[in-house]
């Protein structure tokens, strides 16, 4: 006991040299805690969307034997529109599609809008969930609007049309044969996103995702996936998107819609190959495998890094007491003492810079987590881990000083 108290002792007698060393381990074990609850937080973000994948999709993409056409698949025509309805009535198909990337490489609609004799150019675009929108003249949308044929359009397109953009409202304009009632005229000023809000609101339902924030025309859901499947249909697939019925392999129809799209392309110069399901996961647990792995390598850096820093003001208070080593060697305290007083200075000071990394660990998660997109999850494992590390940086970079002071001679260490 009188060695922990001279130990504590001689801590508040150089209470600067104290606080040097503490901030290397709350450095240390800090970034540990960020950093593993970045990989927690990651790791469950990134299963959590395998979760919501449909395990009964899957995509069936084209090889060609050339690899240099390889950029060029479309080219080669390996899929046709014709193809899906021949695919839709192989056994265990319940839907196919081209690739969902194949619609949406272009989310707005452009064309030309027309009344009365008169055009003008126009971009429509599916109202947002997380757009908020409000009409200068007119109305906004209402919930019922959802499976009616009406538009917001832009100043601009108004004005082209009707002279005065007042005169828009519940007047009926024509989009690529399609007539669709002017409800109300955008107000440009008003363009913003507030996810949050709008997706509380009623109107929830009938918008999508994502984010406009300028100035275009706009229609409902319903209105405005009518209008790019009439007359946006790709005419170039890149793959087929496959969700096969329930009770059947996935792999297997896969496979019989390969074989299928080889009678109906025999010349083919290629393969159709369908996407293992399993794939995605193995690729997602490989990933995460190097989170750990990385999460791992900065533990022990910064746990190094912290233990040199002890390591090094152990020594120089050594040095700096070596008479005080010799004295009390000289009157009766033996090596073991002296090894036990240093060593313990060493784990004193890394636990409680542990103790305070892992305090200000969780204030710098809590404050990371509003600028990630997921949040950092500090995991019970990994504090105790932490915990553990400091007290063996403490025992490990504090042993060799302290068996450095015990092994002093009493003699000389008087004389210094």
């Amino acid at each position: 006991m009188n060695l922990i108290k001279s130990s504590l002792s001689n801590l508040k007698g150089h209470k600067l040299r104290v606080f040097i060393t503490l901030l290397w381990i709350i450095m240390g074990i800090t970034s540990v805690i960020l950093v593993s609850s970045i990989g927690n937080g990651l790791k469950k973000e990134v299963f959590s969307s395998v979760d919501k994948v449909n395990p009964n999709k899957t995509r069936i993409s084209f090889e060609p034997t050339d690899q240099n056409m390889s950029s060029m698949t479309a080219f080669l025509q390996p899929f046709a529109l014709k193809d899906i309805e021949e695919l839709s009535f192989v056994e265990g198909v319940e839907r196919i599609g081209p690739a969902k990337e194949d619609f949406d490489m272009n989310s707005s609609y452009y064309s030309e809008a027309s009344f009365d004799k008169k055009t003008t150019s126009i971009e429509v675009n599916e109202l947002k969930k997380d757009t908020k929108v409000k009409a200068l003249y007119g109305r906004n949308f209402s919930l019922e609007d959802n499976d009616r044929k009406v538009i917001m359009i832009t100043m601009q397109n108004a004005t082209d049309l009707f002279g005065d953009a007042e005169k828009a409202i519940g007047k009926g304009i024509t989009i690529s044969g399609s007539t669709f009632e002017v409800i109300g005229v955008v107000d440009e000023s008003s363009l913003t996103t507030d996810t949050e809000e709008n997706n509380s609101g009623m109107l929830g339902g009938m918008y999508g995702g994502g984010d406009f924030t300028y100035a275009t025309s706009y229609m409902p859901k319903k209105s405005f996936d009518s209008l790019m499947n009439q007359n946006a249909y790709p005419t170039e697939i890149y793959g087929l998107d496959l969700i096969v019925s329930k009770g059947y392999d996935v792999s297997e129809v896969a496979y019989r819609v390969c074989d299928k799209l080889y009678d109906l392309h025999p010349d083919i110069n290629g393969s159709y190959n369908p996407q293992d399901p399993s794939e995605q996961t193995q690729e997602l647990e490989a990933m995460v495998s190097k989170i750990n792995l990385f999460i791992t390598a900065i533990t022990a850096i910064s746990m190094f890094v912290g233990g040199v820093g002890v390591m090094n003001i152990m020594y120089v208070s050594v040095m700096e007491r070596q008479r005080e080593i010799g004295i009390r060697r000289a009157i009766g305290a033996k090596p073991r003492h002296i090894l036990f007083q240093f060593l313990t200075e060493a784990v004193f000071i890394t636990v409680c810079g542990g103790i305070l990394g892992i305090i200000i660990g969780f204030i710098v998660v809590n404050y990371a987590s509003n600028y990630l997109p997921f949040k950092a999850i500090p995991n019970a494992n990994s504090l105790f881990y932490a915990f553990i590390a400091t007290v063996l940086t403490g025992v490990i970079f504090g042993i060799v000083p302290a068996l450095k002071a015990s092994k002093l001679d009493p003699i000389k260490a008087i004389y210094k």
